[in-house]
Protein backbone atom coordinates (compact mmCIF):
# COMPACT_ATOMS: atom_id res chain seq x y z
CA UNK A 1 0.00 0.00 0.00
CA UNK A 2 1.18 3.36 -1.00
CA UNK A 3 2.55 5.82 1.69
CA UNK A 4 -0.19 8.65 2.24
CA UNK A 5 2.12 11.28 3.81
CA UNK A 6 5.27 10.53 1.05
CA UNK A 7 2.32 10.46 -1.86
CA UNK A 8 2.15 13.76 -3.92
CA UNK A 9 -1.42 15.29 -3.56
CA UNK A 10 -3.22 18.02 -5.59
CA UNK A 11 -4.59 20.10 -2.55
CA UNK A 12 -7.63 22.76 -2.07
CA UNK A 13 -8.42 24.55 0.48
CA UNK A 14 -11.96 25.23 1.12
CA UNK A 15 -13.15 28.72 3.51
CA UNK A 16 -16.66 29.26 4.51
CA UNK A 17 -17.69 32.18 6.38
CA UNK A 18 -21.55 32.45 7.05
CA UNK A 19 -23.45 36.22 8.20
CA UNK A 20 -23.67 34.70 11.81
CA UNK A 21 -20.00 34.47 11.95
CA UNK A 22 -19.53 38.10 10.47
CA UNK A 23 -18.63 39.91 13.45
CA UNK A 24 -16.02 37.24 14.81
CA UNK A 25 -12.19 38.37 15.22
CA UNK A 26 -9.83 38.76 11.71
CA UNK A 27 -8.69 35.43 12.17
CA UNK A 28 -11.92 33.70 10.92
CA UNK A 29 -12.23 36.48 8.17
CA UNK A 30 -11.93 34.71 4.79
CA UNK A 31 -8.73 36.48 4.34
CA UNK A 32 -7.42 35.37 7.26
CA UNK A 33 -8.35 31.90 6.39
CA UNK A 34 -6.79 32.05 3.05
CA UNK A 35 -3.55 32.89 4.39
CA UNK A 36 -3.14 30.39 6.85
CA UNK A 37 -3.84 27.46 4.53
CA UNK A 38 -1.81 28.77 1.99
CA UNK A 39 0.95 29.02 5.09
CA UNK A 40 0.38 25.44 5.39
CA UNK A 41 0.40 24.52 1.81
CA UNK A 42 3.78 26.40 1.84
CA UNK A 43 5.13 24.54 4.45
CA UNK A 44 3.97 20.41 3.14
CA UNK A 45 5.86 20.04 0.02
CA UNK A 46 3.66 16.70 -0.82
CA UNK A 47 0.82 19.55 -0.84
CA UNK A 48 0.56 20.84 -4.27
CA UNK A 49 -2.27 23.80 -4.37
CA UNK A 50 -4.58 23.24 -6.82
CA UNK A 51 -7.09 25.96 -5.94
CA UNK A 52 -9.19 28.03 -3.09
CA UNK A 53 -12.97 27.28 -2.81
CA UNK A 54 -14.67 30.21 -0.71
CA UNK A 55 -17.98 30.23 0.69
CA UNK A 56 -18.63 33.61 2.15
CA UNK A 57 -22.08 34.29 3.62
CA UNK A 58 -23.08 30.32 3.43
CA UNK A 59 -24.24 28.61 6.47
CA UNK A 60 -22.43 25.54 7.45
CA UNK A 61 -25.66 23.65 8.43
CA UNK A 62 -25.90 22.57 5.08
CA UNK A 63 -23.71 21.61 2.41
CA UNK A 64 -25.64 23.13 -0.55
CA UNK A 65 -23.15 25.95 -1.22
CA UNK A 66 -22.04 27.00 -4.44
CA UNK A 67 -18.06 26.92 -3.69
CA UNK A 68 -18.55 23.46 -2.07
CA UNK A 69 -20.63 21.95 -5.05
CA UNK A 70 -18.21 23.28 -7.74
CA UNK A 71 -14.78 21.80 -5.13
CA UNK A 72 -16.80 18.41 -5.49
CA UNK A 73 -17.31 17.99 -8.98
CA UNK A 74 -13.31 18.99 -9.05
CA UNK A 75 -13.16 16.14 -6.71
CA UNK A 76 -15.11 13.71 -8.96
CA UNK A 77 -13.28 14.72 -12.10
CA UNK A 78 -9.64 13.67 -10.45
CA UNK A 79 -7.96 17.17 -10.06
CA UNK A 80 -8.23 17.49 -6.34
CA UNK A 81 -7.08 14.42 -4.07
CA UNK A 82 -6.81 16.77 -1.17
CA UNK A 83 -9.32 19.52 1.12
CA UNK A 84 -7.41 21.66 3.42
CA UNK A 85 -9.46 23.71 6.07
CA UNK A 86 -8.56 26.00 8.69
CA UNK A 87 -11.07 24.04 11.04
CA UNK A 88 -13.98 21.48 11.52
CA UNK A 89 -16.64 24.46 11.67
CA UNK A 90 -15.57 26.32 8.63
CA UNK A 91 -16.12 22.68 6.79
CA UNK A 92 -19.69 22.39 8.04
CA UNK A 93 -21.99 22.55 11.30
CA UNK A 94 -24.11 19.09 10.35
CA UNK A 95 -23.06 16.31 12.20
CA UNK A 96 -24.70 13.93 10.25
CA UNK A 97 -23.72 15.53 7.09
CA UNK A 98 -19.66 16.33 7.88
CA UNK A 99 -19.22 13.46 9.23
CA UNK A 100 -20.69 11.14 6.15
CA UNK A 101 -18.29 13.41 4.08
CA UNK A 102 -15.30 12.30 6.94
CA UNK A 103 -15.94 8.75 7.08
CA UNK A 104 -17.33 7.42 4.38
CA UNK A 105 -17.38 9.91 1.13
CA UNK A 106 -14.14 11.35 1.23
CA UNK A 107 -12.03 7.72 1.52
CA UNK A 108 -14.40 5.93 -0.48
CA UNK A 109 -13.13 9.09 -3.28
CA UNK A 110 -9.06 8.64 -2.01
CA UNK A 111 -9.16 12.04 -0.33
CA UNK A 112 -7.06 13.29 2.25
CA UNK A 113 -8.69 16.10 4.28
CA UNK A 114 -6.97 18.15 6.49
CA UNK A 115 -8.34 20.64 9.32
CA UNK A 116 -5.50 22.51 10.70
CA UNK A 117 -6.62 24.09 13.32
CA UNK A 118 -7.91 20.53 14.97
CA UNK A 119 -4.90 18.82 13.98
CA UNK A 120 -6.57 16.38 11.87
CA UNK A 121 -4.95 14.78 8.79
CA UNK A 122 -7.03 11.57 7.35
CA UNK A 123 -3.54 10.02 6.10
CA UNK A 124 -2.00 9.50 9.54
CA UNK A 125 -5.46 9.58 11.85
CA UNK A 126 -6.15 7.14 14.52
CA UNK A 127 -8.77 5.74 16.18
CA UNK A 128 -9.32 8.28 18.46
CA UNK A 129 -8.75 11.09 16.41
CA UNK A 130 -11.89 10.17 14.28
CA UNK A 131 -13.60 9.77 17.60
CA UNK A 132 -12.41 13.82 18.39
CA UNK A 133 -13.56 14.78 15.70
CA UNK A 134 -16.86 13.75 15.67
CA UNK A 135 -17.49 15.18 18.76
CA UNK A 136 -16.14 18.28 17.52
CA UNK A 137 -18.47 18.07 14.50
CA UNK A 138 -21.35 17.47 17.02
CA UNK A 139 -20.68 20.46 18.88
CA UNK A 140 -20.41 22.81 15.94
CA UNK A 141 -23.96 21.61 15.22
CA UNK A 142 -25.25 22.19 18.98
CA UNK A 143 -23.21 26.02 18.41
CA UNK A 144 -25.04 26.34 15.30
CA UNK A 145 -28.63 25.85 16.31
CA UNK A 146 -27.67 27.45 19.98
CA UNK A 147 -27.08 30.50 17.58
CA UNK A 148 -30.11 29.89 15.32
CA UNK A 149 -32.47 30.16 18.50
CA UNK A 150 -30.70 33.02 20.13
CA UNK A 151 -30.88 35.09 17.08
CA UNK A 152 -34.72 34.08 16.51
CA UNK A 153 -35.97 34.89 20.42
CA UNK A 154 -34.15 38.57 19.95
CA UNK A 155 -36.42 38.73 16.74
CA UNK A 156 -39.41 37.87 18.25
CA UNK A 157 -38.58 40.16 20.97
CA UNK A 158 -38.74 42.93 18.62
CA UNK A 159 -41.66 41.58 17.32
CA UNK A 160 -43.49 41.96 20.62
CA UNK A 161 -42.37 45.29 21.74
CA UNK A 162 -43.51 46.51 18.41
CA UNK A 163 -40.07 47.34 16.58
CA UNK A 164 -39.24 47.17 12.70
CA UNK A 165 -37.51 44.30 11.64
CA UNK A 166 -37.31 44.65 7.97
CA UNK A 167 -34.60 46.26 6.18
CA UNK A 168 -36.76 48.91 4.04
CA UNK A 169 -39.82 50.78 5.42
CA UNK A 170 -43.56 49.55 3.46
CA UNK A 171 -44.20 51.67 0.10
CA UNK A 172 -45.82 55.15 1.80
CA UNK A 173 -44.02 54.78 5.34
CA UNK A 174 -40.54 55.96 6.43
CA UNK A 175 -38.63 54.57 8.63
CA UNK A 176 -37.94 56.14 11.87
CA UNK A 177 -34.41 56.94 12.13
CA UNK A 178 -34.63 56.41 16.23
CA UNK A 179 -35.68 52.18 15.32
Amino acid sequence: MKNLKTQVWNACGYVRLSREDGDKEESNSVTGQKDLIRDYLSRHEDLHERGMKVDDGFTGSNFQRPAFQEMMGEVKAGKINCIVVKDLSRFGRNYIEAGNYLEHVFPAMGVRFISIGDGYDSADATTADCLVVALKNLMNQVYSKDISRKSGSILREKIKRGEFIGGYASYGYIKDPAD
